[in-house]
């Protein structure tokens, strides 16, 4: 694995470490999350209870109760209300989730693990990005050579199951972020994950072709050059003529030659042609 990328997986390895504490009393719950209810020296009470549907809990001697919206702590002390002093007295209620099913978000793209994974607490694109094993090498480069993602913000009211990819969205939908710009601590960049969202991570490639022992299409790494693109793709055949190896670059919608040294870096989208010798 590239260094670069190694680098770039300790650093958010090492974001999601240094992460602010978060207390699973300040989970909002939501439809289909389970929760561990237990009540001091009642253990006749204690049981594990799935929000319904329709956003309720049931429970004894209280019957149903509105937890949908609610944080674990603010249901904890609903319950203590209505529990005491009528049935219970003084009532002490401690909740824990059990398993986190009515939020989730999606980590799809250039990922070691992509998938979908709880949304447990707040979190932001970086943490969110190390969850699902940091970038894998050929990780989408914007124009100033900085990894980048495109968060594809779910619709408020419509519950996703599956991701949404960038070129299915419209672009009021789907936001560009610089992850190095979110590490730095931009909070710009670094935005805040919500219920539904999908964090998609481009990765983007270079071409090789002519006279090299592999052509094909390959990932780009930050500070390639041409050498390096030829050397990855096999290398130079017999009847190469390396001096007169060139680039085709598009830029702004139109495509251009242009003649390169080896040790010239290439660009996501190159196309290096390694012409055939005249001898």
């Amino acid at each position: 694995m590239p260094k670069k990328i190694m680098a770039l997986g300790l650093i958010l390895l090492l974001f999601h470490l240094a992460a602010p504490v978060w207390a699973q009393e300040d989970y909002r719950l939501g439809p289909e999350d389970e929760i561990e209810i237990r009540v001091w020296n009642h253990d006749d009470l204690t049981r594990k209870v799935r929000v319904g549907l329709n956003g309720t809990i049931s429970f004894p001697f209280i019957g149903e109760i509105k937890a949908q919206g609610m944080t674990v702590l603010d249901l904890q002390r609903e319950l203590e209300r209505r529990l005491g002093p009528q049935y219970i007295i003084d009532p002490h209620v401690s909740i824990t989730v059990a398993e986190y099913k009515s939020q989730k978000f999606f980590v799809v793209g250039n990922v070691a693990k992509p998938g979908t994974y709880p949304l447990t607490k707040p979190i932001r694109v970086v943490e969110a990005i190390s969850l699902a094993g940091g970038m894998e090498s050929g990780a989408g480069k914007g124009g100033t050579g900085s990894a980048i993602a495109v968060i594809v913000r779910a619709k408020p009211g419509i519950k996703r199951d599956q991701p949404s990819l960038p070129d299915q969205t419209p672009a009021g939908d789907k936001v560009t972020v610089s992850l190095s710009a979110a590490m730095a601590g931009d909070p710009r960049h670094n935005v805040e994950i919500k219920n539904g969202d999908t964090i998609y991570v481009p990765a983007l490639f270079y071409y090789v072709q002519g006279q090299v022992k592999n052509a094909g299409r390959y990932p780009y790494e930050e500070n390639m050059t041409v050498l390096m693109a030829v050397t990855t793709a096999g290398g130079f055949t017999d009847k190469a003529a390396p001096k007169r190896t060139y680039i085709t670059r598009e830029k702004n919608g139109t495509k251009e030659q242009l003649k390169v040294k080896l040790e010239d870096p290439i660009q996501p989208g190159d196309v290096v042609t390694v012409p055939e010798s005249w001898f």
